[in-house]
């Protein structure tokens, strides 16, 4: 079966990670079988990407063709749309411009899509790169920075459940059908000094409405290098707040998993529900936390309130988007 894959690197200012993530591009085993391609979309950089990306090719050190197209709107979601579109093949890898491909990374690819069918996207596990000594907190928290294993063991994600962005292979027309038809993805993703994430579950909930299924397979080896400006404290509890905030936008897609398509005021009731919830436990929590210092710690009390912040913020936005997905999907009002 020959097939296609284009291997998107979304970038902002990342001339600094982009050389070793070039490395490890260039030792892929390739099967004969696949065509592929390495396209870097530079968002929004300042700090040359673009013209180092141009000196590399000049250079011709690399094994393979690549191209540089630019997305001048911030966020990662923004980017991988982007890259979507002027890629030339129908299966898309996101290679974050700090993952490093294992050599076999193509090939265990390729495996998957021979041995199973209707497929949307795959997943892989993230072997954190870093500095030593790690953080004493790193290893339980770890899993927030798109590492370890996504299941138990290779197989289907349940539905409703995703798998994160990074080293992530999604199906690209599916989701270009949806935009093309004037859908608007809700979740904007990584920008520029925020922490907000939430894109690659969009990716995968889109997929799954569209039929198609996710799988893990722990095949997929890549190495996550994070510095040391990343594996601080306060860097975690930014990064925990960033994902937190996206949980309003996201309950659309929950609701649709859990309720199907229902009316429209049925899902406003469920938003405001889980809303006043949200905003009952912070306030419980957050006055537990004054009469005792050891009841929660603060990481705890910054992930309820910006959950709480983002369902007070984001009803009409929520509301609006479960109705644009009742239309896009072809559920009736």
């Amino acid at each position: 079966m020959s097939v296609g894959v284009s291997i998107i690197i979304c970038t902002h200012n990342g001339k600094n990670r982009l050389p070793i993530v070039f490395d490890y591009i260039n030792n892929l085993q390739i099967p004969v079988q696949v065509n592929w391609e390495v396209l870097i979309v530079d968002n929004a950089s300042t700090d040359g990407t673009s013209d180092w990306i141009d000196e590399l090719k000049l250079s011709k050190n690399n094994s393979f063709t690549f191209f540089c197209i630019h997305e001048k709107k911030p966020g990662l979601n923004y980017a991988r749309i982007t890259g979507a579109i002027y890629a030339n093949y129908e299966w898309l890898l996101f290679c974050d411009d700090d993952n490093l491909l294992d050599c076999n990374y193509i090939k265990f690819w390729y495996d998957c899509l021979l041995n199973h069918t209707n497929l949307g996207a795959l997943g892989g596990n993230g072997i954190p790169l870093t500095d030593d000594p790690r953080p004493d907190w790193f290893i339980q928290y770890s899993h927030s920075f798109a590492l370890g294993p996504q299941l138990s063991k290779s197989g289907f994600i349940p539905k409703g459940a995703a798998l994160y962005g990074a080293g992530l292979f999604v199906l690209k027309t599916p989701i270009l059908q949806i935009v093309d038809k004037g859908f608007n993805m809700i979740m904007s993703d990584r920008e520029s000094g925020k922490l907000t994430s939430g894109g690659d579950l969009e990716w995968c909930y889109l997929l799954q409405l569209s039929g198609l299924q996710l799988y893990y397979d722990d095949r997929l080896i890549f190495q996550h290098k994070l510095n040391d400006s990343r594996l601080t404290w306060d860097n975690y509890k930014k990064l925990k707040a960033g994902i937190a905030s996206g949980v309003g936008l996201l309950e659309p897609y929950h609701y649709i998993f859990k309720n199907d398509y229902k009316n429209s005021f049925s899902f406003l009731i469920y938003y405001l529900k889980n809303l006043l919830k949200s905003i009952l436990v912070y306030a419980a929590v957050s006055l537990k936390a004054k009469l005792s210092s050891k009841y929660i710690t603060d990481l705890g009390l910054i992930i309820l309130k910006s959950k709480s912040e983002s369902y007070c913020v984001n009803l009409r936005r929520a509301y609006n988007h479960y109705k644009q997905l009742k239309r896009t999907f072809g559920a009736a009002f």
